[in-house]
């Protein structure tokens, strides 16, 4: 490669990683307990660990059930039992307004009181759309992760000697070529994962900018039509009343059009209408290109519509495939582990990049990149964990609905804190170890206030409430490493 084109590369790399670096930051943390947002709200309220093992599901006595609670909207959402919960959801998702959701549980058709928690719905939406207003919140995720994109093509050509630079660490170096090779270690280490999440979120950041674009080539503009082709249709409200079909017989019959398939949602729109449909959605665990609908005319019985991007061309199965890759939609828990520790690499990636730019500029901790950096990107990681503890402990006060607005203080307030200290506190090195301290213990500290308020303690636990206690043990020691590893100040040359 010749070296002008070189220097482009590396400056493109340098400076869009900088520009770009603490959104993707934020974007990529909150990422991680997006992941198992719904093991965090199993582990999250305690009365859903309480809830009959049964699974059994019958959908006409489901809608019954949500009639006679007072569940009953034009459109609405049943999400049966699954291996994670043990309850059926109900969901009403408005374009404007409230949403709904109740939960029944399985086998009596109960309804169950709804978490007052939205811990993980909190972190997802911070994800997804950074608290912004819809849609400009997500395009501007899409374009962090076409920059996260960019950055990522550049490393690659860039770094030619990768084989040697895979197994590279000189702890005992200077502090420069310490960063310099963890921030090529966690680059070349988390590569595959970091392509797929930067490529599927760069895709469902900017699909409402996509969707017109690919309607406007394939289907002359028509972007209903488009819509249509690959989820299916909307029901008709034609405002003629008619007979629901036998919705166990739909059910059956779901099932065996979706063959190995299991089913993940019903969308229910206009029953009790001509034009009223009835969706199912299901995934295969095979393929990746998972997302199979099968869409039956609520009225009557029959076939309206059937999607399946298995037997499709590459285009439709790629699509089909980047919402699956993005929350490991597919395979086992393990994928989805390894999904989270290629995003927390990431996390290390982005900061280590800012503070090589940093050094090899000449600039300290009293930049004001570096402030910012210690500032929001540690500082999200505080008010993250100070989020689990503060959450339970909120139980203690049957707030009801107000309890997830405190969640949503809790976490602005702390962030906010952390952000403004590294403007105040000197020493940068110092802050970052009191910010790893921190952290750690408000993750342990999680585990004894569920166990003081729930009973669970970690001995008494079992299934999804003891996984996610073994990973908030596993991160609070993940800190204390990066603590006692952490040098107290810059040295040109370390000594030890």
């Amino acid at each position: 490669m010749k070296q002008h084109t070189h220097k482009r590369l590396y400056d493109t790399h340098s400076w869009v990683g900088i520009i770009s670096g603490i959104l993707l930051f934020i974007v990529t943390f909150s990422g991680i307990p997006a992941l198992f947002e719904n093991e965090l709200g199993y582990w999250q309220y305690s009365t859903f660990g309480e809830i009959s093992e049964d699974k059994s599901f019958d959908l006409e006595r489901t809608i019954e059930a949500a009639n006679n609670i007072g569940f009953q909207y034009d459109k609405y959402f049943i999400q049966p039992p699954d291996e994670v919960n043990n309850h059926i959801m109900l969901g009403h998702f408005p374009d404007e307004g409230e949403f709904d959701i109740r939960y029944l549980e399985a086998g009596n058709y109960e309804e169950v009181e709804s978490s007052p928690s939205a811990l993980g719905q909190i972190l997802t939406y911070l994800h997804t759309d950074l608290y912004l207003p819809r849609p400009y919140g997500r395009y501007l995720v899409g374009l962090a992760g076409m920059a996260m994109l960019l950055a990522i093509i550049a490393g690659i050509l860039i770094h030619v000697k990768w084989r040697k630079e895979f197994v590279m660490l000189r702890p005992k170096r200077s502090w420069r070529l310490l960063l310099t090779d963890q921030h090529k270690l966690l680059g070349l280490w988390s590569l595959p994962f970091t392509l797929i999440l930067a490529f599927t979120g760069t895709i469902l950041g900017l699909l409402g900018i996509i969707t017109p674009i690919l309607a406007l080539a394939a289907f002359d503009g028509d972007v209903q039509k488009a819509t249509d082709t690959i989820l299916g249709p909307r029901a008709e409200i034609t405002g003629e009343p008619a007979p629901i079909y036998s919705l166990n017989e739909l059910w059956i019959k779901a099932n065996s059009d979706l063959t190995d398939k299991e089913i993940k949602f019903i969308e229910v729109e206009g029953a009790g209408d001509k034009g009223g449909l009835i969706k199912f959605s299901a995934h295969h665990q095979k393929h990746l290109s998972n997302i199979e609908t099968v869409t039956y005319s609520i009225a009557t019985g029959e076939t309206v519509h059937e999607g399946s991007f298995i037997d499709k061309g590459p285009f439709h199965r790629i699509f089909a495939a980047v919402t699956p890759l993005h929350y490991v939609l597919f395979g086992s828990i393990w994928l989805k582990i390894c999904y989270a520790l290629a995003a927390l690499g990431t996390c290390g990636l982005i900061v280590t990049g800012n503070m090589l730019w940093l050094e090899r500029r000449g600039h300290g901790m009293e930049h004001p990149l570096s402030k910012l950096t210690l500032g929001i990107c540690g500082g999200l990681v505080i008010a993250t964990c100070a989020l689990f503890p503060a959450s339970q402990l909120l139980y203690v006060f049957k707030l009801g609905e107000e309890h997830h607005h405190f969640e949503e203080w809790i976490l602005w307030i702390t962030w906010g804190v952390a952000l403004f200290t590294p403007f105040f506190w000197k020493n940068g090195f110092q802050l970052s170890h009191w910010m790893l301290r921190i952290s750690a213990a408000l993750l342990l500290s999680t585990l004894i206030v569920d166990g003081l308020v729930n009973g669970r303690w970690l001995w008494l636990t079992s299934g999804w409430n003891f996984y996610i206690q073994a990973g908030l043990i596993f991160f609070a020691l993940l800190f204390v490493y990066l603590d006692i590893k952490l040098p107290d100040e810059k040295q040109e040359k370390f000594t030890k």
